[in-house]
């Protein structure tokens, strides 16, 4: 509730549509805005961002920083020009389009698991946090997870809060990076963070910062 706070406080959005009455009505992510953040976290940046622009973000933290505070001051920017000042602002990450959604990823490679490629990922019924558990428990997955000395953070969250949700997926051939973007769209929530630890522990969320 504080980040959210902090959000609609430090965040102005001043539009303007260019051009002259014959010209086409400017897409949303070139409309240029002025954008303050002052020391906010930046997973809770990207969600506000992912859900203003209704665009899929997943952010890959670095095992070494799992948690970035940053300030931003930005004039008569667009979308990609404010994701360029992101990673300005926390250059321990770039940023990059993948099919449609934005991948947020660490300049020194992360733990390299999430651009791993499953066989096939088939689930029927199931909420976010069951889905991603799930994913993470393939059978093509839990080699990799061992090999790389990495456990789940415990204790899960627990699965029953979101009740009302009924994800269905039936892929084939994608990364766990994709399977993760797919969840977070299908599910509405159109962000995901996954977060490594030094201690070679992980956790997958579908909402920026700890409740």
């Amino acid at each position: 509730m504080r980040h959210k706070k902090a959000l609609a406080v430090s965040l102005i959005l001043l539009s303007w549509l260019s051009g002259a009455g014959g010209q086409e009505r400017a897409s949303k992510s070139e409309i240029l805005r002025t954008v303050y953040f002052n020391n906010i976290n930046m997973a809770a940046v990207l969600q506000s961002f992912a859900a203003d622009y209704d665009v899929t973000i997943g952010l890959e933290t670095d095992p070494e920083k799992p948690q970035s505070q940053i300030t931003l001051n930005l004039h008569a920017v667009n979308f990609r020009q404010i994701l360029d000042g992101i990673v300005q602002a926390e250059p321990r990450y770039r940023w990059r389009e993948n099919n449609g959604s934005i991948d947020v990823v660490p300049v020194n490679g992360g733990i390299g698991l999430l651009d791993s490629r499953i066989q096939a990922f088939h689930l029927k019924d199931v909420n976010r946090v069951l889905a991603a558990n799930r994913l993470f428990g393939l059978p093509e997955i839990r080699p990799l997870l061992v090999a790389k000395g990495l456990r789940p953070r415990s204790p899960y969250p627990p699965s029953d809060r979101i009740k009302d949700e009924r994800l269905s997926f039936d892929l084939h051939g994608v990364t766990l990076r994709q399977a993760l973007n797919r969840i977070a769209h299908d599910s509405g929530t159109n962000f995901w963070v996954f977060r490594s630890y030094p201690d070679h522990t992980f956790e997958v969320s579908f909402s920026c910062c700890p409740s």
